[in-house]
């Protein structure tokens, strides 16, 4: 059952368009995250964890790659 929707934010917040499929599993949101910011070139962003049934933001995961 999917409970989160992701979106991959810069430092003002801003949603940066990354596809993060929806899910239950916070690990493989992270790292389909990296991935995305790798290709992009991308150094840090924000992964928004947000409730599928409350529509709330739940958790905000940081996020830098080398």
């Amino acid at each position: 059952m999917k409970r989160y929707y992701f979106e991959l934010l810069d430092s003002d917040y801003n949603d940066l368009g990354a596809l993060i499929s929806d899910g239950s599993n916070k690990q493989t949101a992270i790292n389909k995250a990296k991935k995305w910011m790798g290709a992009n070139g991308i150094k840090s962003a924000q992964l928004s964890v947000n409730s599928m049934i409350t529509d709330n933001i739940l958790q905000i995961i940081d996020i830098e790659i080398e």
